[in-house]
């Protein structure tokens, strides 16, 4: 959590992610009681080696037997359910658009949600965003 790259060190932020993969990777060889928290894994590369990469380190906690909390927007990765039901379950915190402005509620909620709040906020700046058949209603 809280990764950042180091231009002084030329770490980009993809590089310091990796590096932290690593740390968790070895603490995991080392430690059979580990519990980890990773929000957003590799947010500095592109798409499809983001997903690849996510859904390997997954596979790998559960091969591990890790107690983990994995924060995610990426559908996709969450859809790794499907194949582990035992092993992973899908939460979220339900949002609503009030007076235009977002209000979650803070609940937490089982099912991948798949609500676009990302696309109605980018309308609000008047960029041309499809309307996906899951964007937020307003109250």
């Amino acid at each position: 959590m809280r990764i950042k790259d180091n231009l002084e060190e030329c770490v980009s932020t993809f590089k310091a992610e990796l590096n932290r993969v690593s740390m968790i990777l070895e603490e995991l060889g080392k430690e059979q009681d580990c519990f980890v928290l990773i929000d957003e894994m590799l947010p500095g590369t592109n798409s499809v080696d983001k997903l690849t990469g996510s859904i390997a380190l997954t596979k790998k906690l559960i091969e591990c037997e890790t107690h983990a909390i994995i924060t995610t927007h990426d559908i996709q990765l969450a859809q790794l359910e499907r194949t582990f039901p035992t092993e992973t379950q899908n939460y979220y915190f339900d949002v609503a658009l009030t007076n235009n402005e977002l209000e979650f509620d803070y609940k937490l909620k089982q099912c991948i949600y798949d609500t676009f709040n990302a696309s109605y906020l980018l309308r609000v700046l008047y960029l041309d965003v499809p309307d996906h058949d899951n964007s937020l209603s307003t109250k």
